[in-house]
Parts: C-alpha cells; structure tokens; sequence
C-alpha cells in the first residue's frame, strides 16, 4: 500500500502530520503505530492519535514511519567522478536524508565536493578522504601508481574540512592498489594518515591483497571494514567453514566494525546468510550505491534492506543500522524521531510481492514484500522525486572490464 498525502490552506497547529504509520525510533528502541506532527522543521510530537490537522498531512497505514535514512556508503561526486550520482535525487527516491561519500574526492578534489556538492545540497554529506590525492577520477586502479598516495595532503585536507571529512579511505583490492609490498604500503600509508589526522580508516576489501587477519591486525578501534559480505576472493567468510573467520571475530571484539556496502559486487546471498547465521551482523547496513549499480543489483538502500529482512534480521534492528548507528558514528544529530529533532523523515512503504531480489553474483530469490521509500523530508521539506527526477546521466562509460582481479572492483 502506498501512503498518501494532502494539503491544506488552513493555520494548523503542525506543518506537517505523518498519520498511521508504525513509527520505529531506534533512539528510543521503541516500534509503534503513532502520528508523528512537525513544527518549523522539527519533530513536535510522536503519539497515537494526535488532534488537529496540518498544511500537509501523510497517510502512512500499513507503513513504516522511520527516520531519515543515513547511508553509510555511497559515491556523490557527480559529474567529477566516474561513479558519482547525485544526492538530493537518490535521497528522494530512496528515503536517505545524510550520506558518507567513501573516497570519491582525495586531497586535491576535496574542496570541488564540498563546494559544488556538498554545500548546495539539500541532504547532509559528509566525505572520506581518498588517500588516493586524486580519488575517484578513472576506473583504472587509483594506487597502483604509488605516486599518487598522499599522506601529508590528506592531513591537511581533513585539518581544512573537519566539519566534514571525519575519516579516510582507502579500496584495498589488488587490481586498484597493486600487489606485495606496494600494496602493504599503501595501507600503512592510509593507516598513517589517519593516526596523523585522529581520525577513523575505512578498508574496502575484496581481492584483498593480502590475508584479511593481516589486514585486520593493522587497523585500530573504530576503523571499519567495508563490503564485510563481499562473495569476492578475500572476504571475511570462509563458505566452506562455514563461518566468518576467526580474526574477524576478534577485530569486532577489539573494536574494529564492519560495513556492507553493497555496491556492484560486495553482497553475496550465501556469504550474507552464512554471516548472519554465525552470529556476525553489520555494524551499518549500507548502499555504495554508484553508477554502476543504481539499476541493479543495488538500486536503492530500501532494496538492500529488504535483503536483509528477507534473510532473518529484524526490521528495527535493519532500521538502527542505517539510521541511528551511522548518524552517531558520523556526529549528526540525526537517526532519531525524538521531539525537537530536526524532522528528517522517510516514509518506507511495504509493496507486496513477489518480488525478485538479485545479489552480486546474480543469484536470484523471490520474496512477498519489499521496501520502498514512499515519502521523504529533510527538516520537515520534503524531498521530491518527481520534482529532483532521476540522476542524470554522463556521457562517459564507467569500465568495460570485466570483474577479476585485473579489473575495477
């Protein structure tokens, strides 16, 4: 069902009224049918039944009321990058309020994100530093000329951005960074830059270039491994254990977190389920949603949480994970539907099936429902699809490589 709105000319008391809905506030651990009413951008009142009408009022029976979605993985570097998408657009259709840009700007592209894309937007964006100084510009494998690293830029980078660069970024696959002791340097250099910058490191992995426990063994408390359910060579599961590896285990018990980032080729339907089934669930439920993957297998955060519903976890816990979890790990004041927050809000209706969900191998499952953001508001405006329309498309091809070792991942 999907939910509906009107508007109203007359003075209410709320500008907004989100009526019926079941509103999941992972900041309060609490999932309730309540109304949720705005006043001037801000959360007013969550409660059943609320009395009076609003200029705008969204009929949300048989939805979910959550708040804005926090996608902890994407590429929004658009028209700049060969991956990037535009962030208002994928934000209104896909419910997501704020968004962690992983990389695509490196030092010397850093201040033409912020500039050209992160300060218009209507969305919050916040930006990794790609150790990369170019980051995300090519498909060819940033680092594998090592000239390219640049610790004492990306320092000064994230000095000169802090209210917006919380962290630094490094794709550790052979086919981008080389192999042997070029690439083990440049994660140290990645590493470094951090320790040097007192931030976190975000790994992406998959055809890593050296055994995961000794990737794990480099990193320190609150770094984060991304594409944790990769099937990709050089994931943390071993399939034919059955079971996650056991560095893995004892990075999340030293500190170390883990990201999906879905992605192109980074989720995987049996390497999920074996995860899951291991006792080792994400700490962010994310995207990395980029050109390459927008029309599939990604499409949207909603589809890839539906992925994860469909394979056992709970809706609140899903909703957390992309919600509360990255907001507090990026310091927004944000994931919560708490009075007197700023009203960032989607509306996740549950169309019902079947439906056909893909992963990164093309394995297919059918399902009866899956999520779709209805209804999308940053600070109680509502973000419109059909007014932002799709992400425009570049003249320009992301890679006609195919997927190996050799090729962009």
């Amino acid at each position: 069902m999907t939910p509906s709105h009107e508007t109203s000319a007359c003075s209410t008391p709320f500008d907004l009224l989100i009526r019926g809905g079941t509103v999941i506030d992972p900041s309060v651990n609490k999932s309730t049918r309540a109304d949720v009413g705005v006043v001037d951008g801000r959360i007013a009142a969550v409660a059943p039944d609320l009395a009076g009408q609003a200029t705008e009022v969204v009929h949300a029976d048989g939805a979910y009321v959550v708040p804005g979605l926090v996608d902890f993985h994407v590429h929004v570097y658009w028209g700049a990058t060969v991956w990037g998408l535009e962030a208002d657009k994928i934000g209104a259709a896909g419910g997501s309020t704020a968004f962690l840009d992983t990389g695509s700007a490196g030092a010397i592209t850093l201040a033409g994100l912020r500039r050209y894309v992160i300060e218009p937007a209507s969305t919050r964006i916040r930006a990794l530093v790609n150790i990369c100084t170019a980051g995300l510009v090519t498909t060819l494998g940033e680092l594998r000329d090592p000239r390219y690293l640049d610790i004492d830029g990306t320092v000064r980078a994230i000095d000169a951005n802090r209210d917006i660069a919380p962290g630094v970024k490094i794709r550790y696959s052979e086919n981008i960074v080389g192999a042997g002791a070029q690439a083990r340097a440049a994660l140290d250099a990645a590493v470094e830059a951090a320790e040097q910058a007192g931030v976190w490191l975000m790994v992406h992995i998959g055809y890593t270039p050296e055994a995961i426990p000794d990737v794990l063994d480099r990193l320190r408390p609150g770094d984060v491994v991304t594409h944790s359910y990769t099937p990709l060579e050089g994931g943390l599961v071993d399939l034919d254990a059955r079971g996650v590896l056991p560095a893995v285990m004892e990075a999340r018990a030293a500190g170390i977190e883990f990201d999906i980032g879905h992605g192109k080729s980074s989720f995987g339907w049996e390497t999920a389920q074996t995860a899951l089934d291991s006792g080792f669930p994400p700490d962010y439920v994310s995207s990395d949603l980029h050109r390459g993957c927008v029309h599939g297998p990604a499409f949207s955060l909603p589809n890839v949480m539906t992925k994860f519903w469909f394979l056992g976890m709970p809706l609140e816990e899903i909703v957390a994970r992309c919600t509360l979890a990255p907001a507090r790990k990026l310091g927004l004041d944000a994931g919560t539907l708490r009075v007197g927050a700023e009203a960032d809000i989607a509306v996740v209706a549950v169309d019902e099936g079947p439906v056909t969900l893909v992963d990164c191998t093309g394995v297919q499952r059918t399902w009866d429902r899956e999520l779709r953001a209805a209804h999308t508001f940053r600070a109680g405006v509502r973000l419109d699809p059909d007014v932002l329309g799709p992400s425009e498309e570049l003249p320009v091809q992301l890679s006609s490589q195919p997927m190996t070792r050799d090729a962009d991942a």
